[in-house]
This record gives structure tokens, sequence and C-alpha cells, in this order.
């Protein structure tokens, strides 16, 4: 599979750039697949070296999802990161991070998190966007979920 990067903009300015495999590019949607390569805890899950994350990106979308593939998990986990400014190519997908995550466990309960993280003086039009977002994901996660487990097909394993 081709290479290609994910720049993850943050509200602070920060940038994070993560090496991936493009698997899928269409207009306004796509895939990539990232090996993680170190340890993370998230919410108790355990991310380890080997474990796959398949990303999905929409352009008009409020999220990118991230499915992963966790080697001793029977199914998938699910966590969503509040979005904008998606811009897809096959070189790169830039996206700004818009700091709420939500976390569907294995259970299929969602968790909110990071909400500490939010600045303290975050206008009120990006403030409005994250909470109608955070709304969206938690009234539709269970059919926007099932979506992503036929999209996932194409992501190896």
């Amino acid at each position: 599979m081709p290479h290609c990067l994910e720049k993850k903009l943050t509200l602070s300015g920060k940038i994070q750039t993560f090496f991936c495999e493009l698997v899928h590019l269409e207009p306004g949607f796509g895939m990539l697949r990232y090996v993680i390569d170190r340890e993370y805890d998230i919410k108790g899950i355990r991310l380890l070296p080997g474990d796959v994350t398949c990303a999905l990106y929409w352009t008009n979308r409020p999220y990118t999802l991230y499915v992963w593939r966790l080697r001793r998990e029977r199914g998938p986990l699910y966590y969503f990161n509040i979005a904008d400014s998606v811009s897809l190519s096959p070189a790169e997908f830039i996206w700004r991070d818009l700091t709420i995550d939500i976390l569907i466990d294995a259970q299929g309960t969602p968790h909110v998190l990071d909400e500490h993280e939010l600045p303290p003086d975050l206008d009120d039009g990006p403030a409005r966007y994250i909470r109608q977002a955070t709304e969206h994901i938690l009234a539709g996660y269970r059919e926007i979920s099932q979506e992503a487990v036929s999209l996932i097909q194409r992501c190896p394993k």
C-alpha cells in the first residue's frame, strides 16, 4: 500500500504527524491504516505495538473515526475525534483535532473524553460546533459504527 501522512492540527497549534498506509481515497472520504508502535492507555483500554488502527475520514462530517483492531479483543473498538477542516489527498490527510474524543468501549458504552483539555477562552463558534458534534455522535454512534464495520473490510488486519 502507498504511504500517506496523517497530520493532526490541535487547537493549541501543535501538529502531530503519523506515517500511515493509504487504504482508500475517493472524493469526500478516505481511509488510512496505522500499526501502533508504542503502548497507549485510553480509559483502561491498552493499545499495544502491533495493534491496527483503521482510520476513517469524511470531509463533510464533524469527526474522524479510528477503528481499533486489538489482537486480544474479539471485536473492533471505536474512537471518535471531534474534527473540522478535513483535507484529503493521496500524500496526506490533514485535519484539525478539536480536543474532545468519544470512546465506544467493548460493551458499546460511550465515554466522552478530554473535556477538561478545552481552552477556557474558546470562542462561542468552535464551542458550539464541538457541543453539536458530540451530541450528534452520542445520538448516532451505533449506526455510524455499523457503517464503519462495512467500510473497514477494505483495511488489512
